[in-house]
């Protein structure tokens, strides 16, 4: 599992005394030919089997000190602390001079959440009558310092129901790291396959039914799968693009496509199947390892981990953000993000605001955790924070995901029960780790005449600022798009193609939160006499005609448009519902379609081109007897008189 990379400071703690004797012992034991083939196991992520060979070569040896060191890392790496602690016990027995194994006994304890003789192996190991290397005493005191918080974490736990996602996606291999559209119909994972001749990573995809059941999963085809690792998928939220780590990975001709040992890739989805991956090239990817992508719902940042130098630690969470055509030099979250230790598998929410990843230099329950940080108003993110037991645990979790609402999360755990190795659970999330729920506009844009797809611009405005919130092209094959909405907002969407008149609509989340996806329809009009177009973003308050500002987004489109074709002549048309009085309900309708044009005027279109008309309730488009019905026959719209 070339994707997940064990922190080095506890390799070198676990095996350090393995190293020192492993010359010697291999000549003299009859388990040591079998307790390589284990270890071989063991790196290749394959626990299960690992640990059935470790005990044959104990049978053959019941004393040989290597074996039992592999048994105590294989036992918990296999989720089993129990056998963990069953065999730093047995190096205490037969070494009992080797005060290292207090501290490997101290470490099962603490993955086994008893505490209490957890500090008591650490303190004795510091009492050895040989010399330490203060690293190893500075190591053992701040795992001693956590013992405190991990006992805080248990006394204070959050709910916690996890659910095994079941044979459909789970299996006896190993299955981690989950992705998935925004809408939650593709769900991506990685699974180490072990059944062929040569161990490696692939990528799967299971289809969901509906919230609870999921299709049997598929590997995805070449050339996203190779016989080589690709693990760690980050989908984008229209599933168009997959971005991913690759290792060793070589072009057909046989050639190193990487740039290390590890990097990151990006395949996109193109009529019904997924193009050859593209090496994201630096300065993303390095001669060090680069691994375990997270996409930005906007598809604007990429976060990643990475032990290149420069770093806080072993492995360091970066980000990069796309501008001008390319990824930009990658930035180190800082220190309230890494640390000393391993900092792996980020995790950014659609809500572009909360990031997951998996840390063991953190304080935490075990060999790695699960933290969280939400960005400050100044986009940097805050100290992180430890999600809480049980949904961490004396095992190991890692590769968490949230779904758009905020309600449930979906990550890979070693815990016992489950089918085998790494499962991917699903869970329902406590308050004090949800994001903020996110909803999301899916369109398609074509011809209004010939229903032809059309490849179109599409805006998304934040009407209270100004802003643009994203700029995206609608597929120009499929003419689909899609966009996240965020509550407390509301926004304007623009599409606009060159040869056609605009198209807006209106999403208004502040005062509502509304949590149902909109499916929209756009059909792109060209220019002709006579075609009618709805400024869907241009308000008035109630029994009044002055602009409010929100609307001028919308109306400089028009200002723009009428500058792009200037021969084209409008008629701006004032509409009510049939409330009230109709002569007065005429004239508010003209004296709104006046304050139009005079805004169209102001910004230097000339007055011969504008006409304005009130028509009152003269002309709705829909049922009057509701409320629906009478918001959508109050509008502003234009149209073309004359387009010569």
């Amino acid at each position: 599992m070339n994707q997940i990379k064990l922190s080095l400071t506890l390799i070198t703690l676990f095996f350090i005394s393995a190293c020192a004797v492993a010359q010697k012992e291999k000549k003299e034991s009859p388990a040591a030919k079998i307790s390589e083939e284990a270890y071989r196991l063991y790196k290749e992520e394959d626990y299960v089997k690992a640990v059935e060979v470790i005990n044959k070569a104990l049978k053959k040896d019941s004393t040989y000190i290597i074996a039992w060191e592999y048994k105590a890392e294989f036992e918990m790496k296999k989720g089993d602390q129990l056998q963990s602690i069953y065999a730093c016990k047995k190096l205490i027995d037969i070494e009992p001079e080797n005060y290292y194994h207090y501290f490997r006994l101290g470490h099962a304890y603490k993955n086994n959440m008893n505490y209490a003789e957890s500090k008591e192996m650490f303190e004795k190991y510091l009492k050895s009558p040989k010399k330490l290397d203060p690293r190893r005493i500075a190591a053992v005191n701040k795992e001693i310092a956590n013992l405190k918080k991990c006992e805080l974490l248990v006394q204070n736990k959050v709910p916690f129901n996890p659910i095994n996602m079941g044979p459909s996606v789970n299996s006896y291999e190993n299955e981690y790291f989950p992705g998935s559209t925004i809408d939650g119909l593709n769900f991506y994972y990685t699974r180490l396959v072990t059944s062929g001749k040569i161990p490696h990573e692939d990528f799967y995809l299971s289809k969901a039914i509906n919230d609870s059941t999921y299709q049997s999963s598929m590997p995805l085809p070449p050339p996203v799968n190779t016989y080589n690792n690709e693990g760690t998928i980050s989908v984008t939220a229209d599933g168009k693009f997959i971005f991913f780590t690759a290792c060793d990975r070589k072009d057909p001709m046989g050639m190193d496509m990487g740039k290390g040992s590890c990097d990151l890739y990006y395949a996109k989805y193109n009529d019904g199947k997924w193009g050859t991956p593209t090496n994201l090239d630096a300065p993303i990817n390095t001669p060090d390892w680069e691994s375990q992508p997270s996409i930005s719902p906007d598809g604007m940042t990429i976060y990643f981990a990475s032990n290149r130098a420069g770093g806080y630690g072993g492995s360091d969470i970066y980000a990069s953000t796309f501008k001008d055509g390319r990824f930009q030099p990658p930035i180190n979250l800082g220190s309230s993000i890494n640390t000393s230790g391993e900092e792996q598998s980020p995790y950014i929410a659609f809500d572009n605001q909360t990031l997951y990843f998996s840390s063991d230099g953190h304080p935490g329950m075990g060999n790695k955790d699960i933290f969280m940080s939400k960005k400050d108003e100044n986009g940097r993110f805050n100290e992180a924070q430890n999600i809480g037991y049980p949904i961490n645990s004396g095992g190991e979790e890692i590769g968490l995901i949230v779904d758009r609402l905020g309600r449930y999360g979906y990550m890979s755990s070693n815990r016992p029960g489950g089918l085998g190795g790494l499962d991917i659970y699903k869970f329902e999330i406590h308050d004090g780790m949800k994001p903020e729920p996110v909803n999301f506009v899916k369109g398609i844009v074509y011809d209004a005449i010939t229903k032809e797809k059309i490849g179109a611009k599409v805006e998304l405005f934040d009407l209270e600022t100004g802003l643009l919130v994203n700029s995206i092209i609608s597929n120009k094959n499929t003419g689909e798009f899609l966009v996240i909405l965020k509550n407390n907002k509301n926004y304007m969407l623009n599409v606009d193609q060159t040869n056609y008149l605009f198209y807006t609509d209106n999403f208004s989340l502040k005062e509502t939160k509304n949590l149902e996806p909109y499916n929209i329809e756009v059909p792109l009009k060209k220019p002709a006499k006579d075609i009618e177009v709805k400024l869907a973003n241009v308000f008035f308050d109630t029994d009044k005609f002055e602009i409010k500002d929100e609307s001028k987004l919308e109306l400089d489109k028009l200002v723009l448009l009428l500058k792009k074709f200037p021969f084209m002549k409008i008629e701006i048309g004032g509409h009510t519902d049939n409330t009230g009085d109709k002569l007065k309900n005429k004239t508010l309708s003209q004296n709104r379609a006046k304050s139009v044009k005079d805004y169209l005027i102001a910004k230097g279109i000339e007055q011969t081109r504008l006409s304005a008309i009130g028509y009152g309730d003269s002309k709705p488009i829909s049922d009057n007897n509701s409320v629906a019905g009478r918001s959508e026959n109050r509008r502003t719209v234009f149209k073309i008189t004359s387009f010569e």
